[in-house]
C-alpha cells in the first residue's frame, strides 16, 4: 500500500502544475483577446459603421437636413441633390450615426448649372464632432478655385483655419465629383490628453494632418455632408454619393 501511494503522490503534482499552467494561459488569451476588441476602433482593421449609397429614396430619407435653412432638396435615381435658396449660406445634412472619433466621407459634385459668380466662392464639405451651436471640425474644399480648408468651427461661431492650401491638381473641377473624407480621433496612447488628430483627405490623397491640442473644446457627436458659401450661395447647386462612417485606423 506504501508502495502505491508513494506512486500516486508525485504523479499528483504534475497534474497540478498543467492545470495551473492552462489556467494561466487561458487567462492570457482572453486578456489579449479583450485589448484587440478594446482597440479595435484604432487598429488595423478599422471598422464600417454606417454606410448609404445615397441612390435610393430610401437611402436618402436616412439623412436629414440640419436647421431651417432654405433648401431646396431632391433627389435623382443616382444621388441626393439640393439648391441653395434665399438667404441661405449652408445646406447640411446629418448622418444617422453618434460618435465623437470618427471617418466620414463622401462624394461631393458642385453642378456646373450654380452661377459663376457663385461657384467661384462654393465649397462641399465634411463635417464631424458638429453640435447644436454649429461648432465642429469641418475640410471645405471649392471645386472652382482648386483650394481646401480645414476649419474647427468655434461655439462661438468664429473659425480657425488649422491648414489650407491650392491643390489644383487633387482637387476636381467644376462639375466633376470629389471625394471628401475627414478624420478626428483622441487617445490612440500617443496623443496628449485631450489633443485630437485631425486628418483631411481628398480623392486619396492627405492634404493636411493637425494635432489640435484643444481637441476636447468639441463637444458634439454628430456628422454632417453640406454645401455652401461664407457670404451666401443662393442659387448653388450640387449632389452627393457614397457615404460611409469608420472608426477611425489612425497608423
Amino acid at each position: 500500500m506504501s508502495q502505491t501511494s508513494s506512486t500516486c503522490r508525485p504523479a499528483g503534482k504534475p497534474a497540478s502544475r498543467r492545470i495551473l499552467v492552462s489556467a494561466l494561459l487561458g487567462s492570457l488569451v482572453m486578456s489579449l483577446a479583450f485589448a484587440i476588441l478594446a482597440n479595435s476602433a484604432f487598429g488595423a482593421g478599422s471598422i464600417k459603421v454606417y454606410s448609404n449609397s445615397l441612390e435610393t429614396s430610401d437611402g436618402r430619407i436616412e439623412v436629414r437636413q440640419v436647421g431651417s435653412a432654405n433648401c431646396d432638396r431632391g433627389g435623382s435615381s443616382k444621388s441626393l441633390r439640393t439648391e441653395l435658396g434665399k438667404k441661405t449660406s449652408e445646406c447640411a445634412y446629418r448622418v444617422p450615426f453618434v460618435g465623437r472619433d470618427l471617418v466620414v466621407g463622401v462624394k461631393a459634385r458642385l453642378f456646373k448649372s450654380t452661377p459663376k459668380k457663385i461657384a467661384k466662392r462654393t465649397y462641399v464639405a465634411v463635417s464631424l464632432r458638429q453640435d447644436g451651436d454649429g461648432s465642429r471640425y469641418q475640410l471645405a474644399v471649392f471645386p472652382v478655385a482648386g483650394k481646401f480648408q480645414l476649419r474647427k468651427i468655434l461655439p462661438n461661431g468664429n473659425i480657425k483655419y488649422l491648414d489650407h492650401g491650392n491643390k489644383r491638381n487633387t482637387i476636381n473641377k467644376l462639375g466633376e465629383a470629389n471625394r471628401l473624407t475627414l478624420r478626428a480621433y483622441n487617445g490612440d496612447g500617443r496623443l496628449p490628453d485631450g489633443t485630437a488628430r485631425v486628418i483631411a483627405i481628398v480623392n486619396g490623397k492627405k492634404l493636411a494632418q493637425v494635432d489640435d491640442t484643444r481637441g476636447n473644446l468639441l463637444e458634439g457627436r454628430d456628422t454632417t455632408f453640406s454645401i455652401g458659401s461664407k457670404s451666401g450661395a443662393r442659387g448653388a447647386r450640387g449632389s452627393f454619393v457614397d457615404l460611409g462612417v469608420s472608426l477611425p485606423n489612425p497608423f
